[in-house]
């Protein structure tokens, strides 16, 4: 992914030094000389960066910086201010304003390129976060999947689905069900830390999905205990009613009244040792269909990769 920045500034020598200094670093750069032009091309750019100069004519950095977060669509536009050597007042100005950061200048190019990649770094990071969850999505899911590849490092893929989630969402509420979606999550994350080894990456897909990659060859193990845990702590989130009968009734996808049973755990499991994978998305389509295999069995279950095949 390669990041687009804006520089706003007044000075022609110093716009066309900030376009060599990104553009060498991998960036675009486009500019603009003063504060209207940056706000113009904002809304004709979308960048993923804004550097923003304290003094110009027509509009200055600070003006521009105010109109930018009145704008929905930019609040969370990274923004850097320029400021004098001296000018902490305007340092702080700029920060109280929403600026991401601040740069004086003169400037040392390596901290430049240093504070830019911080900030685009965690917007990367923010942007595939799930915001229930805290978990990373489906773009991490994807680089993790690739690196090991490339590696050549061994590795499994759990693909972790909940079943009759829909049912229950219906029945109990949004709420409840965000309550059961981060209580996955934990319960994930909880037996990586006691089962797995630190390189261990969590995932969610969205909604019900999660996945797992593990370079520990104990994929069964994992399996087991989230099985286990999920099977002995979901009982808590359902009405003492619901569970004396071992149903809930609900609709189904055709609006009509069905009952369907208590809340239980798919795994699709495919392995780097009994597989030859080359891509991300082979690896998302097995797994996918051997989640569905499990899904058959009506209660917690997972399935392995069995069949072996090479190219």
């Amino acid at each position: 992914m390669t990041f687009t920045i804006l520089v706003v500034d007044d000075e022609l020598l110093l716009r066309e030094m900030l376009t060599d200094i990104f553009t060498i670093a991998g960036y675009n750069v486009i500019t603009a000389q003063d504060g209207k032009e940056g706000l113009e091309k904002i809304e004709k750019y979308s960048p993923d960066f804004v550097i923003l100069d304290g003094s110009m004519p027509v509009m200055d950095g600070f003006e521009a910086l105010v109109q930018i977060r009145k704008n929905p669509k930019f609040i969370n536009l990274p923004v850097m201010m320029f400021t004098a050597l001296s000018g902490e007042s305007e340092q702080i100005k700029g920060l109280n304003l929403g600026a991401d950061d601040y740069i004086t200048k003169p400037f040392k190019i390596p901290i430049l390129l240093t504070k830019v990649k911080s900030i685009l770094d965690r917007k990367k990071k923010s942007i595939e976060v799930n915001p229930l969850t805290s978990l990373p999505g489906n773009l991490c899911i994807k680089e993790n999947v690739e690196r090991r590849i490339a590696d050549k490092t061994h590795f499994s893929l759990l693909y972790v689905d909940l079943d009759n989630f829909k049912s229950f969402n219906d029945k109990y509420g949004f709420y409840a069900g965000d309550k059961v979606i981060t209580f996955t999550a934990e319960l994930l994350q909880n037996i990586i830390k006691e089962f797995g080894v630190p390189s261990d990456f969590v995932g969610h897909i969205g909604g019900d999905d999660f996945v797992i990659i593990t370079e520990k060859d104990n994929s069964t193990v994992l399996a087991e205990n989230i099985i286990k845990e999920f099977d002995k702590q979901i009982p808590n989130f359902y009405a003492k009613e619901d569970l004396k009968n071992g149903f809930i009734v609900s609709v189904d996808r055709n609006n009509k009244t069905q009952k369907f049973p208590i809340m239980t755990i798919s795994i699709g499991i495919i392995s780097t040792s009994v597989a030859c994978l080359v891509g991300f998305a082979e690896i998302s389509k097995r797994a996918s269909e051997l989640k569905k295999l499990a899904k058959k069995n009506n209660k917690s279950s997972y399935v392995f990769e069995r069949r072996k095949y090479s190219r």
